[in-house]
């Protein structure tokens, strides 16, 4: 049928010319898109034209020019910025009877949206006998309409086409919820009704397991994952039956069979019921290996999962067929292939042969050529020095190529171009194989754009400043990137201890050359608080307690007060650290304190205050300082006591200063695996400074940990110090070494180790010392943090008269165990000691306990 619109007669008491304008040109883009002719206003035959509406004698003259089947023609009118369109239709065959059309809007924008529905219907109108008016579902009470609709392609207003509508009920059958769907087709005066008639399945009533008797029921039933009241669907029926066989395969029960059966007892809905038959359980006898010419089974078999049975089974299920884990295994020797130069090696589908109760498994493998690393060169942008790229790889150092190995080589050399501000360096190994079965490597290298740091976020820190982060960055913004010092700066912040998470992300800019970095924290009370008992036959029981902010005002800053109470001591410390002084690396605190302790000859209080500064000099080493003036008086000093101990009653005053060298660098804290810490320290008294005692203190400690296989840690530290009377007898008492307990050498009752004065019988400690420390830890519960240690401890304090050479007389030794635990309180450390060549004054056995927490 052809159609022509005329066009619309514009009524409106201002700007009619741009109406105009506007309301011909939407029209012809509603028109653009319909098979209408459009008649342009000026045509001759619209100038010709008396009346609006034109007359039906001026229609059907029009029409028979023209050769068309229906006019199209109407008004715009506007009215208090109002619009409508009134728009009629007339069948040139009978003009008196036209077809109404009616529109209406608020903005001339909106001509070519009212327009086009206008055209939608009068398309719709003149191909009603071709075109879909409407389409929906009837007949489902259960399933959403909507659901329906989405797998039917025909929409309304499209072509009757009865095979997409047959394409369409089988879509809807496909769905599974249906047993049967037709299609019912009536004619209207806009054109075809299209209703899909559904007759829904019933409802699951319930879902009964038989037969299941070495499983758990529950797991039987999440295998399956079929509801109560959901639509039955038998293809989800089949996959739920193979779902229960594939789990009793993984448990063992190769031949376990599943059947299930669906009645309808009553109209409340279906019963779907699987009858199982486990089987015996069946293991895996035997797994052998065919083709393989270089490696043994042994070797293989520790590559895969999957195991032989053995005595064990019942309690680690080895020996059970899981194929999953199977095609796992495949995997795995492949890539254990590849990483020994075997880069074509191929292996086949995994036979499985069942005799009897038992399971035979093979796997075929097809070596293929070894293929020996050639040479190894670098091509494309280079940075540095080429012996300093090839240090940096280890698949130079190998006999046969590795697949792992230079995947590795990869990520190290993208690093080292990375760490030099190339952050998208792109490098790709090209390979060709050369006679004597050897692959040369070709790194070919494209660094890229050297890539600066455009903007630093910081995120989540709603406590901690902005500024006590930065200040651990080791990047800045503007300056070139380095994913080294990214690291460094994710170590730095986890150091401090203030968050639970750290993550420093790169993120493009607009700028292909800049990147942005974006740190996010999750921080984590810094509020902590620390308590520790122990018992001993001097003090009996010890409380021991610390509670401190370690994130003061979120400046980064520490308060802390501490204590240690028992019946016969006690000491008080209260302490300030600033540790960045105006965000510099100068480092600053100060402390009071007060301390007493009954001993057996005497009683010694003092009390007294401190400033500390700290400040890195080189690399990892610290400088730290500390000035302390002490006032200190000793009571109740018996007159039998030592000489010793008499002399230091009239050194009341301590004026000193210490200065230290700190190198740290283990991984973390508490429970480090790697790294080391190293002091060494002096401590001198009196002189210039004032006060009573005369001394110069030595000291020195170096600890390391090393990683071991299987997450266990080697721990050694040795530690010595030595001190010196400036004046004769103007060393305190309490200034010389003692050692024994938890942080020195375990085994003994703290400060038990000490020399003796043979007069009055006291321990008058040493002026030299040394002990060490050697330690295997390992875990027992690691994701509770549980560890433990066997350790085996030595050490001797030396008396003045004593030389460093005298250092193999009585040195004592101690080994035994602990547990270590990060413990929701905090850390928890137990240790049992044991003397291994006790004297008679000493115990065999010394138990020590620490625990600390977090508030």
């Amino acid at each position: 049928m052809k159609t022509l619109f005329l066009p619309l007669k514009i009524n409106s008491s201002t700007n009619i010319t741009t109406l105009t304008s506007q309301a011909d040109s939407a029209l012809a883009e509603a028109l653009s898109a319909a098979d209408i002719q459009q008649l342009p206003r000026t045509s001759p035959e619209i100038k010709d034209l008396k009346t609006w509406p034109p007359k039906p004698a001026d229609l059907k003259k029009i029409a028979d020019a023209h050769q068309i089947d229906y006019i199209a023609t109407g008004s715009l009118t506007e009215i208090g910025g109002q619009f409508s369109i009134d728009v009629k239709l007339f069948d040139t065959l009978s003009p008196e009877s036209p077809t109404y059309y009616y529109q209406t809007g608020k903005n001339p924008d909106e001509l070519p949206m009212l327009l086009l529905k206008i055209i939608t219907g009068i398309q719709a109108y003149i191909d009603r006998d071709f075109r879909i008016s409407s389409i929906a579902p009837e007949g489902n009470s259960r399933i959403d309409s909507g659901a329906i609709l989405r797998k039917i392609k025909t929409k309304a207003g499209d072509a009757y086409d009865p095979a997409a509508l047959r394409q369409d009920l089988k879509s809807i059958y496909k769905m599974g919820y249906f047993n049967d769907v037709q299609i019912d087709v009536q004619d209207t005066a806009n054109g075809k009704k299209i209703i899909f008639r559904v007759v829904e399945k019933p409802v699951i009533q319930s879902v009964i397991f038989e037969g299941i008797d070495e499983l758990k029921e529950e797991d039987v039933k999440e295998a399956a994952n079929i509801k109560e009241h959901f639509i039955l669907n038998p293809v989800k029926i089949s996959a739920a039956e193979e779902a229960i066989r594939q789990l009793y395969k993984t448990k063992g029960f190769y031949n376990s069979k599943v059947n299930s059966t669906i009645s309808y007892p009553n109209d409340k809905g279906a019963v779907v019921r699987f009858i199982i038959d486990e089987g015996e359980k069946i293991y895996i006898k035997k797994i052998s290996f065919e083709g393989n010419t270089t490696f043994d089974d042994d070797e293989l078999l520790d590559v895969i999962e999957t195991k032989e049975k053995w005595f064990l089974s019942w309690l680690t299920e080895a020996g059970l067929l899981d194929m999953v884990k199977i095609k796992q295994d495949t995997s795995r020797i492949i890539a254990f292939y590849n990483n020994h130069g075997f880069l074509d090696a191929r292996i086949g589908e995994p036979e499985i042969r069942q005799e009897k109760e038992w399971l035979y498994l093979k796997f075929v493998i097809d070596e293929g050529p070894r293929f020996r690393v050639g040479t190894v060169e670098f091509s494309g942008d280079i940075i540095g020095s080429k012996d300093k790229m090839l240090d940096l790889l280890q698949i130079r150092k190998e006999k046969y190529l590795s697949r792992q190995i230079l995947r590795e080589d990869i990520l190290k050399l993208t690093d080292y171009y990375a760490e030099s501000g190339y952050a998208f360096a792109n490098i790709r190994p090209i390979t060709r194989k050369t006679t004597g079965n050897r692959i040369d490597i070709n790194f070919k290298i494209s660094k890229g754009d050297l890539v600066y740091i455009d903007r630093i976020t910081i995120k989540g820190n709603t406590r901690t400043r902005d500024n006590v982060i930065r200040r651990e960055l080791k990047i800045a913004e503007g300056g070139v990137f380095n994913s080294k010092a990214l690291r460094q700066s994710t170590q730095a912040l986890q150091r401090l201890m203030y968050f639970e998470e750290v993550n420093i992300t790169p993120e493009p800019s607009l700028n292909p050359a800049r990147m942005n970095i974006v740190v996010e924290v999750k921080e984590k009370s810094t509020g902590t608080f620390s308590i520790g008992a122990g018992y001993s036959s001097v003090d009996k029981l010890i409380l021991m307690g610390r509670i401190s902010e370690n994130n003061f005002l979120g400046r980064g800053d520490t308060l802390a007060l501490s204590g240690n109470i028992s019946g016969f001591s006690s000491r008080f410390n209260l302490g300030y650290t600033n540790p960045h002084l105006n965000d510099s690396s100068f480092s600053w605190g100060m402390d009071a304190f007060s301390t007493k302790r009954e001993y057996d000859d005497y009683t010694k209080d003092s009390k007294g205050g401190g400033i500390r500064m700290g400040y890195p000099i080189w690399g990892k080493w610290k400088f730290f300082g500390n000035y302390s003036y002490t006032n200190t008086d000793l009571t109740d000093v018996e007159d039998t006591a030592s000489y010793v101990i008499r002399k230091s009653v009239d050194l009341h005053v301590t004026s000193a200063i210490k200065v230290s060298l700190v190198r740290d660098t283990r991984n973390r804290l508490y429970g480090a695996s790697s790294g080391s810490r190293n002091v060494l320290s002096v401590k001198f008294g009196g002189g210039p400074l004032g006060g009573d005692a005369q001394f110069t203190k030595l000291e020195g400690s170096t600890s390391w940990y090393f990683p071991l296989p299987f997450k266990t840690i080697f721990h050694i530290k040795g530690a010595a110090g030595q001190v010196f009377e400036n004046e004769t007898d103007k060393l305190p008492v309490y200034e010389r070494f003692y050692l024994g307990g938890l942080n020195s050498v375990r085994g003994f009752k703290y400060a038990k180790i000490s020399p003796i004065d043979e007069a009055s019988g006291d321990r008058i400690g040493g002026d030299k010392m040394w002990y060490s420390n050697i330690e295997f830890i390992f875990p027992l519960l690691e994701t509770q943090g549980l560890r433990g240690v066997f350790f085996f401890d030595s050490g001797q304090v030396l008396d003045d008269d004593q030389n460093w050479g005298d250092f193999t007389d009585s040195i004592k030794k101690a080994a035994g165990v602990g547990v270590r635990w990060l413990s929701p309180m905090g850390p928890l450390r137990l240790v049992w000691g044991f003397n291994l060549d006790p004297l008679e004054d000493e115990d065999k056995t010394v138990w020590d306990f620490s625990i600390g927490g977090t508030f």
